[in-house]
């Protein structure tokens, strides 16, 4: 979204626990987790056909579509049984300064991304544990030599449904003994198809402490501290964690010539920096918004100047290059793409921001993205369908006279400033009677949570979104109309969503940055 320059007089919110609270549920309880939960390891699940890297990182699966297709073999046995206690070995922040990153989770494999400061070969090992003190199962083990500039993405393959995994860089002989590791991180894979066992997630969007964002200083990239959601992040339980984007606020990097090596250096002080307290819990589904390139408010997306072109393209690259996603070009290869977990939910990541066109034309996404959007709502198997979305869908229904609001929350900025395709959706949900489909959004610095419109009367005009900031805050929240949005906060939160498809139900947890719960709710999807 456009950020305004600092206001005269800013109504600052209070630095306390909002009043509407309610205890955490234990993350047992919370799930009431069965033991018919439990995966079977016979059965496949569809999502895991999309096209891996070739050895430059491209893929052949330009549709960004990652359902469909055979399963590879599954491994039923943990691994090799080896001596080995990653713990016991020193952690170098100098050769391994940025938390490697996990993503892509399928039911037999994931992508890492990491950077090694020297540029010199590491291993990467992927292992569980043993009942055995001093020995784990060795799932996989890789040399990887890094880019020159020190990065690298690989596919971790031959992995089992639903488990959790540790995995770890490591440098030195193998043989001889390693000499320094990177931050130790988990992941878990994803469900194996027909499990119906509840979800877990944690989303963030829009980092930050405050009305004004935190940029980093191109001359002097250093990291920057945690910041308060994502230390909340670091205290719970969840299966996966989703960024809907503004992962990091890249502006005074565009405005300082925007190269390539000033973006790559400008991930650091966020990979190396706040997001270590979350990124080693869990793996990561993403999507970018504008300021992972620059204030979309600040340069026109479709200008013609070569020297603003070579900047866009400089900052996209480094999102490609630092992610952990299936691709390393974003002129051929789309960020959209989808990730089921078992019959229970269905992940559609969309990129809304480098497709787009300009208003007047009414293309908010391509043909082709959006052709993949309408036939994974249709036809996806899982209970539940989760749109991950950087820009709300919802008509967020504020008074046209509200001061900044054109800066703050521009129609033009959202679906609902491409009213065409934002219809044709609706139509499809209410043409087919799609229920059970939630999404997810950002942008706009406020959390709410609520319905696409003010008077929903059909199943695509009911949908419900939720919206999240992890940092920056808006005002106009508190205005937002009570009957569509139930709950709304201009306050940075951490919302916690399970998705349940034994209860047919999703419970919904805003977790403040003191850790208690503002507000949580049990939505019924269908």
């Amino acid at each position: 979204m456009p950020k305004p320059p600092p206001p005269s007089s800013p109504a600052s919110p209070a630095d306390k626990p909002e009043a509407e609270s309610a205890p955490l549920l234990p993350r047992r309880e919370f799930f009431g987790v069965a033991a018919g939960a439990v995966l079977s390891l016979t059965t496949g699940c569809a999502d895991e056909g999309s096209a891996m890297a070739d050895a430059d990182g491209s893929t052949d699966d330009s549709s960004g579509d990652s359902t469909g297709g055979p399963l590879p073999d599954l491994v039923e046995d943990p691994g090799e049984a080896i001596a080995f206690e990653p713990e016991a070995l020193p952690e170098s922040v100098e050769l391994f300064p940025r938390t490697p990153i996990s993503g892509e989770m399928k039911p037999t494999s994931f992508w890492l991304a990491g950077y090694v400061a020297t540029a010199e070969a590491v291993t990467v090992r992927v292992w569980q544990p043993s009942e055995v003190e001093g020995e784990v199962f060795l799932a996989f083990e890789e040399q990887v030599m890094p880019d020159p500039r020190g990065f690298f993405k690989l596919a971790v393959e031959g992995l089992r449904p639903g488990e959790w995994y540790d995995y770890g860089l490591f440098a030195g002989d193998a043989e001889a003994g390693f000499v320094a590791r990177s931050l130790l991180c988990r992941v878990r894979t994803a469900l194996a198809e027909g499990s119906l066992e509840p979800v877990r997630v944690a989303i963030g969007a829009c980092i930050g402490r405050g009305v004004i964002p935190e940029y980093v200083d191109p001359a002097d990239p250093q990291p920057v501290e945690p910041w308060d959601t994502m230390l909340q992040a670091a205290e719970h339980d969840y299966d996966l964690f989703i960024h809907l984007g503004d992962q990091g606020y890249m502006d005074k990097v565009y405005d300082a010539g925007g190269s390539l090596e000033q973006y790559l250096a400008a991930w650091g002080a966020y990979h190396g920096g706040g997001y270590r307290v979350v990124y080693p819990k869990t793996g990561l589904y993403c999507t970018w918004d504008d300021h992972e390139v620059t204030n979309n408010g600040s340069v026109d997306p479709w200008t013609a100047d070569p020297i603003e072109r070579e900047r866009i393209a400089n900052g996209r690259q480094a999102y490609y290059t630092v992610m952990p996603i299936a691709a390393s070009d974003p002129e051929r290869e789309p960020l959209w793409r989808s990730f089921r977990w078992g019959d229970t939910v269905e992940f559609i990541v969309l990129d809304c921001r480098s497709e787009r066109q300009a208003p007047e034309t009414g293309v908010y996404l391509s043909d082709e993205q959006f052709a993949f959007l309408l036939d994974r709502l249709e036809n996806s198997p899982c209970r539940f369908k989760c749109v991950v979305n950087s820009v709300p869908f919802s008509r967020l229904n504020l008074p046209d006279d509200l001061p900044l609001i054109d800066v703050l929350v521009s129609p033009e900025d959202r679906w609902e400033g491409y009213a065409t395709q934002r219809a044709e959706l609706q139509a499809l949900v209410d043409a087919h009677d799609l229920r059970n489909i939630l999404w997810l959004t950002g942008d706009v610095h406020m959390c709410y949570l609520g319905q696409v419109e003010l008077e929903p009367l059909t199943p695509g005009e009911s949908m419900w979104e939720i919206c999240v900031t992890s940092g920056n805050t808006n005002p106009l929240a508190d205005e937002l109309p009570e009957a569509q949005f139930p709950w709304r906060s201009q306050l940075p939160h951490l919302p916690l969503i399970t998705f349940d498809p034994q209860a047919d139900l999703v419970r919904v947890e805003f977790v403040t940055r003191f850790g208690d719960v503002a507000y949580h709710r049990e939505l019924q999807l269908s």
